[in-house]
């Protein structure tokens, strides 16, 4: 017997060891991802996809998430290889917002705080320098709101000021979006889901969300758009949506189609075909019918090509078929941006007016000045506020200082 319970005392003993070395406040995990989260609500900030290991990682742009002790997200990091990467040439997320960004935990409040490559401090998503979400007992967000520099509230890109979820029985949850008078917002400009119960699919990520009333009804959007259901890969890689109405019928969604279907190779977004309610090809707002993408070695777009149902290129609403990026030789930074019509020749942005965008960049590669050429590969005044060079200001920490503006003559332009 008193061997017995001499054993079951030294079990006990480790298995005390093992409970107190989990909960030591600097041990972490991370985990590797190819690609950033979906983003159609901030309610789950960090949910990466096709999870990659730290070998694979040093290759190629990646999110990497930092867990503590108790599996709390603390940190996560943007980057190609082991440098951080910043936000250009249309790469980009609504959740995962800059190079890094650190999580702390107060009680029932998780806040986040965002960073440049050079670890300053920055405001992202318009003038939002800190998130706060309110936990409820059971540790759900229940709220979202947003702070700026000074501490004052802030509104994000879409005007909200606070998000609000509440859980239901059934596991789903509504979502209220509030601006600053206390009014509800559409979940974007163009997507007037004013009050949107969402639920989760069977890999953990939001697989469907409806347009609710107050009571809890469908209700149809102008568009006549009531549901968006959400389809992903093994991977958790988004790869379809579709629209219904109140009643279950295929319907039109703000995009002026009835859904899409996304292709990937072998980490990277490849092509995404747009559809119509008899699931034929239907013309995306953007005056295409299908996006083709280009791919550099480290995840980088190198274009996007407008595209028709038969994958031919095709001038789509912006004036142009082709969107071109050319990125230094190590993928970490933007050099270029170009418009080419579909015939391959040199065209400009409709709105811009421009055709190209040089970006020149100092030693550490901060972009010193932006230079707007027309189809002569020469300085042209932009259209939309007739600036042809940027000139930007740093401090000793990179931290940006200012911005002077000057036409293709070299004039200043003041207020544009």
């Amino acid at each position: 017997m008193r061997a017995n319970r001499r054993i079951t005392f030294i079990f006990m003993l480790m298995g005390m060891g093992l409970c107190s070395a989990q909960h030591q406040p600097n041990d972490y995990r991370s985990e590797y991802y190819a690609v950033l989260p979906f983003w159609e609500s901030p309610y789950q900030p960090v949910k990466g996809a096709c999870p990659i290991t730290e070998e694979e990682a040093l290759k190629r742009i990646h999110l990497k998430v930092d867990y503590n002790a108790n599996n709390q997200v603390i940190a996560t990091h943007v980057k190609l290889g082991n440098h951080y990467k910043e936000f250009e040439g249309r790469f980009g997320n609504l959740n995962i917002n800059a190079p890094l960004t650190k999580m702390v935990y107060h009680g029932n409040e998780e806040i986040h705080t965002f960073f440049d490559r050079f670890k300053n401090q920055i405001a992202v998503m318009g003038n939002v320098y800190r998130k706060t979400y309110e936990k409820d007992e059971h540790g759900r967000n229940i709220a979202l709101t947003f702070a700026d520099e000074n501490g004052e509230m802030a509104a994000d890109w879409f005007g909200v000021v606070r998000y609000t979820w509440t859980h239901e029985p059934d596991g789903s949850i509504i979502e209220e979006r509030l601006d600053e008078d206390g009014k509800l917002v559409p979940l974007r400009s163009d997507f007037q889901f004013l009050r949107t119960r969402m639920m989760f699919n069977e890999q953990g990520y939001f697989g469907t969300i409806q347009n609710i009333d107050s009571t809890g009804n469908l209700v149809n959007t102008d568009s006549g758009a009531a549901v968006f259901q959400y389809f992903y890969d093994q991977q958790g890689r988004f790869n379809r949506w579709e629209v219904f109405d109140k009643d279950g019928q295929r319907a039109v969604g703000p995009s002026h189609t009835s859904g899409e279907q996304n292709t990937w190779y072998p980490y990277d977004l490849k092509d995404i075909i747009f559809f119509n309610q008899e699931l034929n090809p239907a013309t995306h707002w953007s005056g295409a019918q299908r996006w083709h993408f280009e791919i550099d070695a480290y995840g980088n777009k190198t274009s996007l090509e407008f595209q028709n149902s038969k994958g031919e290129p095709m001038n789509a609403n912006g004036g142009y078929a082709k969107y071109v990026a050319e990125w230094t030789s190590d993928g970490l930074h933007l050099v270029s941006e170009s418009y080419f019509d579909k015939d391959g020749a040199k065209t400009v942005h409709k709105i811009a007016g421009m055709h190209r965008v040089v970006y020149v960049r100092n030693a550490v590669g901060l972009i010193t000045e932006k230079r707007y050429l027309g189809t002569s590969d020469k300085l042209i005044n932009r259209n939309d506020n007739g600036i042809a060079v940027e000139k930007i200001q740093y401090d000793e920490y990179y931290r940006r200082t200012g911005t002077a503006f000057f036409d293709e003559q070299g004039k200043p332009v003041q207020n544009p």
